[in-house]
């Protein structure tokens, strides 16, 4: 297999993710609709795949307990934050936000993964990050399509923050006992959280969904979920770790061009200065670290 195809396919997957999730919010599906389909879609998916991929299986007690911790801390709560702050912002700024996760991670590792300590070198990349961003928040009113800026970029930025938190738990939890086994416990967990908030808040919308948006949740929880980290997965053994963090940089870039493409958004100056500054300062913080991409860590989102 020619390396750089499941690096493709990885990128396109979860590059696309945003702009479905914009699709399906400016279509009137409220997030605990699309997060939970999403998740239980991916789920399905993934037990499919590993009845023929023996790397999804030999799991024990051990990696149920952390994979379903893992799910609640870091693929449900930072996916119901990220898509409810796409309720406010446009693909554009959403996609551009969630490249801040890696930088997040390294922090986040730097306290709870041994050998993984912050390095001071890192500071000017996470300067330039939280520049950026900062730009984005100063002036990304000027796009079109933001509702109310503050919030969907606060909600980003939480997400963030928790998505880096359970990043780190990821690579502390793949070191103790391999990251294959933690894959299905950890989006059986995602779903399960989903699904009980749903059904706890308000389950009546789930019948209010129309045959289209049925199609963007599938192409959601396939197309930009399951299939992305499993092909992620593929790469990382046919990979070295600085090729696969490649991904990490390109996916904010397909998600601007498809939310260009596919949700008639407008690319501004700010946009691009935020782009470039977020994403360069996320290449110098992981050149100036020790940190490592591990699988699903850094850009499942």
């Amino acid at each position: 297999m020619n390396p750089w195809t499941p690096l493709v396919v990885a990128t396109l997957g979860w590059g696309s993710a945003v702009v479905f999730t914009r699709a399906l919010l400016t279509s009137g599906v409220p997030t605990l609709v699309v997060v939970p389909i999403r998740f239980t879609v991916a789920l399905v998916l993934l037990v499919a795949i590993s009845s023929s991929w023996k790397r999804f299986r030999g799991m024990d007690r051990r990696h149920w307990v952390r994979g379903v911790s893992l799910g609640v801390v870091a693929l449900a709560m930072p996916n119901i934050l990220f898509t409810m702050g796409l309720e406010d912002l446009p693909a554009s700024i959403g996609g551009l936000l969630v490249a801040l996760i890696p930088v997040a991670t390294v922090g986040a590792a730097h306290f709870l993964v041994e050998g993984e300590r912050f390095n001071v070198r890192s500071i000017p990349g996470l300067l330039v990050s939280l520049t950026g961003a900062g730009v984005l928040v100063g002036l990304g009113g000027e796009t079109a399509g933001v509702g109310n800026l503050g919030r969907g970029v606060g909600l980003s930025l939480v997400a963030v923050v928790l998505a880096g938190i359970g990043g780190a738990l990821l690579a502390l939890f793949a070191l103790e006992m391999g990251g294959d086994g933690l894959v299905i416990p950890q989006f059986a967990g995602a779903s399960g959280f989903c699904l009980v908030m749903m059904l706890a808040i308000d389950p009546a919308p789930l019948g209010q969904v129309e045959g289209r948006n049925w199609v963007i949740l599938l192409a959601l929880g396939a197309v930009a979920t399951a299939v992305p980290f499993t092909a992620f997965l593929i790469a990382a053994e046919v990979n070295i770790a600085a090729r696969l963090a490649i991904i990490g940089y390109l996916v904010p870039v397909v998600a601007v061009i498809l939310a260009v493409l596919f949700l008639d958004e407008t690319i501004t100056l700010t946009i691009v200065v935020g782009a470039t500054l977020i994403i360069g300062g996320v290449i110098l913080t992981e050149r100036s670290s020790r940190h490592v991409p591990v699988p699903g860590v850094n850009t499942a989102r």
